[in-house]
């Protein structure tokens, strides 16, 4: 770093110098703090300022217990003791060694505590920059992950945008085909009442066919009627011929076969308009059941493509139902990557 650059092991001890003369404990803080207001810096890591700083107590140590304290008597002492003054001088020393040594053994377990803290606090401030470093890694990959995110998110709504269009689409076929229904139903009840109007229709010839027959028996009948009266005309002729056989031959002769003619000519009629008739009956009914047979076919046929325009508006609304779940589904997954977006911001 260009903090680490400029701190010098120089730089490290002079501070701590400066702040043993102003009376402060120089630690691993206060030396940062002072080298930081000196280089306009952060002060260097605690990993530089650490191993000075205690190379440095230890060499200011060393220096300051490198031999014990002797001092001459002051000349007043020696002036008003001069018998007992060596042998007081002497038990004072080694007091003063005592208590100086006991101070030394007080200054090293301080100086050992120091070192525990000063240890500790280089360990958390290692602890400290390694959990800077894996934040600025977890902040790098929460970087890529928010663009990959984003890209997804890009895709789901290009995804989403063609789920709509399709489903759009396929509504748009839904609704023809619900029309394209709607029109075979038509043309269906359309055949349906063709249907029932030709079933009326041939209802109505099979009642012209029933009366024509009941008009032909009514004939049948009538010509039996004829038949019976010219069999008694025929009896009554022949007893009348018998009468006045001489008197009215030609005359009787000529009316019987008027009389005959006239039968037969009625008989033949009769029999050419019943046959005509009946012709006529059997073209009508033949032409209407062959209609009736084509109209049920065409309603088959209508009844078929409705069902299989209901079974593929079916399939249709399915595939819509389908697509809508999905478009809705990405819409939920969109709105979870925002939500996560914006909480992560």
């Amino acid at each position: 770093m260009a903090s680490e650059a400029i701190i010098t092991e120089e730089l490290i001890c002079k501070a701590a110098e400066q702040l043993a003369a102003e009376g402060m404990r120089p630690t691993n803080e206060t030396v940062r703090e002072l080298l930081a207001k000196w280089t306009s810096t952060k002060g260097g890591s605690y990993a530089t300022i650490g191993p000075v700083l205690r190379a440095w107590k230890a060499r200011r140590k060393a220096a300051e217990s490198a031999e014990p304290v002797r001092e001459a008597a002051p000349q007043v002492v020696l002036d008003k003791v001069q018998g007992w003054a060596s042998d007081m001088w002497g038990v004072a020393l080694e007091l003063a060694n005592g208590r100086l040594a006991s101070e030394r053994e007080s200054l090293e377990r301080v100086r050992q505590e120091l070192e525990a803290e000063t240890a500790e606090a280089l360990a958390l401030a290692e602890k400290r920059e390694d959990e800077r470093d894996e934040a600025r890694r977890q902040a790098a990959e929460l970087t890529d992950q928010l663009a990959s995110l984003q890209a997804d998110v890009a895709a789901q709504t290009e995804r989403a945008v063609a789920g709509e269009a399709r489903a759009a689409e396929l509504e748009k076929r839904a609704n023809e085909v619900h029309d394209d229904l709607k029109a075979e139903r038509a043309r269906r009840d359309e055949a349906e009442a063709a249907r029932r109007t030709v079933e009326a229709e041939l209802s109505t010839q099979r009642a012209d066919v029933a009366r024509l027959s009941q008009q032909a028996a009514d004939l049948e009948r009538e010509l039996a009627q004829v038949r019976g009266e010219l069999a008694r005309v025929q009896e009554q002729g022949a007893a009348e011929l018998a009468a006045a056989r001489k008197e009215h031959a030609e005359g009787v002769a000529a009316q019987r076969a008027q009389h005959d003619a006239e039968v037969g000519r009625l008989k033949d009629a009769h029999q050419q308009a019943l046959h005509d008739q009946k012709q006529r009956s059997v073209e009508v009914i033949g032409k209407l059941e062959a209609s009736k047979q084509r109209m049920e076919a065409e309603l088959d046929e209508a009844r078929k493509e409705a069902r299989d325009a209901a079974a593929q508006l079916g399939r249709v609304t399915g595939e819509l139902d389908a697509l809508r779940s999905q478009v809705a589904s990405q819409e939920a997954t969109i709105r979870g990557f925002t939500a996560k977006k914006a909480d992560k911001t």
